[in-house]
């Protein structure tokens, strides 16, 4: 998608350095070796692109306006990086002004935008700052030894790390490393600006390791890699991951984390046409729908209701691979398709400011909610098309032992882990096998209902149901929180190590779902049925990990102490257009689009939503649940 500019932000692989008196970046022709946040000398080309720093001009930033100013200061580093960028690629075009004209003069328009969205943010809950907006929006070229500076706009919530930064584009390897966040107890609220930047120092030092694979290729000898690469990036992440550790530990008990096991880093196959063709899904991916046992679950009696929202199945082809939640202001996030309903402006650099002013595919206009899943691709004769679903059900439903609240407005939602198949054998023992699927019952998230439709025809309609109600009452309660602050209680539950949840189905056995993809018999669909996590704790809109915010309820289906129940999001898609071919070996009928380290394995099936509801949209929903209407 496009940003407000009308451009599209790129993604640069070039080593953000810390220089005193403004922000620059190296170029592509900057060593690789030893460029991190902390101060460095920069060999560059004649030119780079510096600007004044903003971040350092802000006063203390309140906690509801925390995230939105992280993602608009990551979005400043961003747009300096793609004028970077540009500046290399034009090199030799246009008159004298060409520079001025073509790139300075656009970014610091967007700059200028971007800088307001910051002061409209802390002004929603406090004074709002008196910035010298076009002081700041002003950027210049300057010479190959500026060399002075300030770090890049840090945020205090920054992206934590991934298991699998990406790499360049063309290459045949990547640099994945175990995640970190997802092993973090509950973060105190006085460490979590500290544990943010390391995190977010852990997704860097990848970057930069992954643009030395590349600058490097064909260097040194066999163990060039291991001694001038992996090696070092381990010293790195050993520091990183200890300085975390440090400072949750001052001001709680400091967790025990396997630091050798999570800063050691491997190579995996990547993303070139080669790599594909061995690295991919196969037959062993599958499983046939007839063999998987049906899951016995508590019913839903405290608050038995559901309401559905009707948003299509992306007709208008609303697609990128960005991810808003886990990776704003980051072109190509997500490293793979994903498909959205809802909101129609949603990418990498939407706000809460930007969603709430654009459109919506959904029937009822205060749905203005995001909701997002990777494509699902047919593969025939070696080739892969991706597909948009036949029906897509957005359904809200309750809890089994209490009453639900209403959810906050953009309250950020994840299910699922997009890195399953690396986190799971980082996970495991070494002389255990963990990246076969299993089929057993026994494994399943005990909190999956039994209730979900068990008769969807195969020529499903392109949106269900049709009782969506149209007269919203006006008499609901106004006192939703909208403006939830983003910094986690030190009391918020601690997230899974295993976040993978199966989600795959047919039509007429969705009480069976498993995480291979599934052969159906004749007259049946394939179906997804992703189920987001409904226990809030009552006080964040998003957390470092995305999930300790929102966690899912136990095997009873009752929340954990200290969270709340809110409506559960349950997004099923039925594809009628897939193809039900036996697979064999690696020819196989279809996949998810995923990152390229994951083989498209069918665990690693996962989705995201933005709550962007009205106040009273939102407590039409809790009366249809807490009442037990079907709405």
């Amino acid at each position: 998608m496009a940003n407000a500019s009308g451009s599209r932000p790129f993604r640069p692989w070039l080593a953000v350095v810390s220089l005193v008196g403004g922000i620059t970046l190296a170029l592509a022709g900057s060593p690789a070796a030893g460029q991190s946040l902390t101060l460095t000398t920069v060999s560059a080309r004649a030119d780079t692109i510096t600007c004044p720093n903003v971040a350092d001009k802000l006063p203390e930033i309140p906690a509801a306006a925390q995230a939105e100013v992280d993602r608009n200061l990551a979005l400043l580093n961003t747009q300096i990086a793609e004028a970077n960028k540009r500046l290399v690629t034009s090199a030799g075009e246009g008159g004298p002004n060409f520079v001025q004209n073509a790139i300075l003069g656009p970014l610091a328009d967007k700059r200028t935008a971007t800088i307001n969205r910051i002061a409209t943010a802390i002004g929603r809950v406090a004074a709002r700052p008196e910035l010298q907006v076009e002081a700041l929006s002003t950027c210049k070229l300057g010479g190959a030894n500026a060399t002075a500076a300030p770090a890049p706009e840090a945020s205090a919530s920054a992206t934590p790390e991934t298991s699998d930064a990406p790499a360049p584009e063309g290459t045949a390897q990547t640099i994945t490393c175990p995640s970190v966040a997802d092993k973090l107890p509950a973060i105190p609220a006085a460490a979590k600006a500290e544990v943010d930047r390391n995190l977010a120092l852990l997704n860097t030092q990848i970057a930069e390791a992954n643009k030395r694979l590349v600058t490097s290729a064909g260097e040194g000898g066999p163990n060039f890699v291991q001694n001038a690469i992996l090696g070092p990036l381990a010293d790195k992440r050993t520091a990183t991951i200890n300085r975390i550790a440090t400072a949750i530990g001052r001001v709680a008990a400091r967790p025990n984390l396997q630091v050798e096991a999570l800063s050691t880093c491997k190579l995996s196959a990547a993303s070139t046409a080669a790599a594909a063709e061995t690295a991919g899904p196969s037959a062993d991916d599958f499983i046939d729908i007839q063999a998987v046992s049906p899951v016995q679950q508590p019913k839903r009696v405290a608050s038995s209701g559901t309401f559905v929202s009707k948003c299509g199945t992306d007709q208008e082809g609303h697609t990128n691979s960005d991810n808003v939640i886990t990776a704003p202001g980051v072109s190509n996030g997500a490293q793979h398709l994903n498909n959205y309903v809802g909101n129609e402006s949603t990418d990498a650099f939407s706000t809460n400011e930007s969603l709430a002013a654009a459109d919506t595919t959904c029937r009822i206009s205060a749905d203005q909610s995001t909701y997002f899943w990777p494509s699902l691709q047919v593969r025939t004769g070696g080739q892969s098309t991706s597909v948009l679903p036949s029906a897509v059900q957005l359904q809200f439903r309750g809890n089994a032992t209490s009453r639900v609240t209403a959810a906050p407005r953009f309250l950020r939602l994840v299910t699922g882990d997009a890195m399953a198949l690396t986190n799971s054998a980082a996970d495991a023992p070494a002389d255990t096998a963990t990246d076969a699927p299993t089929d057993t019952p026994t494994d399943a998230p005990t909190d999956l209902p039994t209730d979900v439709p068990s008769d969807l025809p195969t020529d499903v309609p392109t949106d269900l149901p049709t009782d969506v109600p149209t007269d919203l009452p006006t008499d609901v309660a106004t006192d939703v929180p909208t403006d939830a602050p983003t910094d986690a209680p030190a009391d918020a539950p601690a997230a899974s190590a295993d976040n993978a949840r199966p989600t795959w189905s047919c039509t007429g056995f969705t009480d069976r779902l498993t995480d291979k993809y599934p052969i159906c018999p004749d007259g049946s669909a394939v179906v997804r049925i992703l189920d987001m996590p409904s226990c809030w704790d009552g006080q964040n809109l998003d957390s470092a990990d995305h999930r300790t915010h929102v966690v899912f309820p136990d095997e009873n289906g009752a929340c954990p102490s200290g969270t709340k129940a809110v409506p559960q999001l349950r997004m099923t898609l039925v594809y009628a257009n897939v193809p039900n071919t036996q697979p064999e070996g690696t020819d196989v009928p279809f996949a998810l689009d995923g990152v390229a380290s994951q083989q498209q394995s069918p665990n690693t099936d996962h989705a995201g939503a933005i709550e962007v509801m009205s106040k009273q949209l939102m407590n039409t929903v809790v009366r249809c649940i807490n009442s037990g209407r079907r709405c």
